[in-house]
């Protein structure tokens, strides 16, 4: 089982196609299946940091724009024409809610982590 494993898929396949891990199994399942697994385990690697940067930019980006509309819809719902027959232009709990929500979000990251170094 050298061969480098994607996908579960993969794994099943190679399992099968391999006459003496098959034999194994049948012997001692759980045993083989954790040997497969440290092995699978080994084979997988972390994203390097430029995917995960592209990763956590995505986020950041996407409750940023969620911030900037839920703002922009706040504003309108204060600053909007009643009619009457319409009792609130916009909920503002709800949507004072979403900016709280996100830009508590967006503060947690700027946090210090409680995993990271302590004391130095």
């Amino acid at each position: 089982m050298n061969e480098q494993m994607r996908s579960s898929t993969a794994l099943v396949n190679q399992v099968l196609s391999n006459q003496d891990t098959l034999e194994k199994l049948k012997e001692d399942p759980e045993g083989t299946l954790r040997k497969v697994e440290a092995e699978v385990n080994q084979q997988l690697t972390l994203p390097d940091r430029k995917v995960t940067n592209f990763i956590w930019a995505i986020i950041v980006l996407a409750f940023s724009m969620t911030l900037v509309y839920s703002v922009w819809v706040l504003g309108n719902g204060v600053t909007a024409e009643l009619k009457k027959e319409v009792l609130y232009a916009t909920r503002s709990d709800t949507m004072l809610t979403i900016v709280t929500t996100v830009v508590g979000f967006l503060a947690g990251l700027l946090a210090p982590s409680p995993v990271g170094k302590r004391g130095s």
